[in-house]
């Protein structure tokens, strides 16, 4: 094993954990340990062979992750399996009572309080526990439509209103992603999905909540709606052909209020073939903040950047649940 070199477990070989564990095998200062997965087609299998790389590194993915946890004694646990606190709970559970820090990209442990709060605080003792951290991060919840506005509002002696707007480009996104907007189903369709709970956006609601009680607002109520967005013209994408009156993606806006006046607007539209993807935030406040990012974040690269590069934070942050807030102001980690 190599000296002083931090030790990572990916758990979760899907699209998000194969491009962490590219970006972790490029960083002299980590070392990948072990891979844990459950798809038959990756278990038993190198990692250079599912990721094409030249000369197998020994490394194989396996389904047991007590097994790996245990031989591969990871400093820190890259996690990136499901959205739902619930679903992971177990998961993450056994990465912290290995004595191991875990990133997370599920989108509702971001801010889990809200939903789950009786989950998030046995996770937080579990973690204080074992004097290791547990943290929700990703680019959307973890960055453009929560952490950023958080932190544009730093300039402000006064602010009334936050609008945060993100506009994506789903046809050059993976497939479960332009699957889970809905692309190339019906109208009909998409709104009885909506209804069984199976599309839609995960995290917007824990974004809004975590700037409302990052700044001190006690919403008398939120709100939120999901509706198609329709195509007018055919959109091919590697994975699927969308045609002309079928659906292209989502709408997704929620609202939150303070004494039924609206202070909270955050404007998710993710469709294959959007014309002009940008991320935006205006602050009605003293002074006036507007920030426009033309093109916005690519999102699946930079998941996996806010992943990763969470580490250093997480390795010298307070035990417990934490979230990205607590952690102070996210940088690369590069070396």
């Amino acid at each position: 094993m190599e000296q002083g070199k931090i030790k990572v477990v990916q758990y979760g070989f899907g699209p998000i954990g194969q491009a962490c564990v590219r970006a972790v095998l490029k960083r002299d200062s980590l070392l990948l340990t072990g891979v844990i997965d459950v798809d038959p087609e990756k278990v038993g299998k190198d990692i250079s062979e599912i990721l094409k790389l030249n000369g197998k590194r020994g490394i194989k993915v396996q389904r047991d992750a007590e097994k790996v946890l245990e031989e591969a004694e990871p400093d820190v646990v890259l996690h990136t399996t499901q959205s739902f606190v619930p679903k992971v709970f177990d998961q993450i559970s056994q990465c912290v009572e290995a004595g191991a820090h875990v990133i997370s990209s599920t989108e509702e442990l971001y801010w889990p309080h809200y939903r789950h709060p009786e989950l998030a605080e046995k996770l937080d003792l579990l973690a204080q526990k074992h004097s290791v951290v547990i943290l929700g991060t990703g680019v959307n919840p973890g960055f453009v439509m929560d952490t950023l506005p958080i932190a544009l509002t730093s300039q402000c002696l006064e602010v009334n209103k936050i609008f945060a707007t993100r506009v994506v480009d789903a046809s050059k996104r993976r497939r479960p992603l332009q699957k889970k907007i809905g692309a190339g189903m019906t109208p009909d369709d998409f709104r009885v999905a909506v209804e069984l709970g199976q599309l839609g956006h995960i995290g917007l609601v824990e974004s809004l909540v975590a700037i409302a009680d990052t700044l001190g607002w006690k919403l008398s109520r939120l709100d939120e709606t999901i509706d198609p967005v329709i195509a007018e013209e055919q959109v091919k994408t590697p994975y699927l052909t969308v045609e002309p009156g079928q659906v292209a993606g989502i709408k997704h806006i929620c609202r939150g209020y303070v004494d039924d006046e609206e202070v909270l607007t955050l404007d998710l539209r993710m469709y294959v073939g959007a014309k002009e993807p940008k991320d935006e935030v205006i602050i009605d406040g003293n002074p006036p903040v507007h920030a426009v990012l033309p093109g916005g974040i690519f999102g699946d690269t930079a998941t996996v950047a806010n992943l990763v590069n969470a580490i250093p934070r997480v390795l010298h942050a307070t035990p417990g649940l934490r979230s990205v807030i607590d952690l102070g102001v996210p940088y690369a980690f590069l070396k």
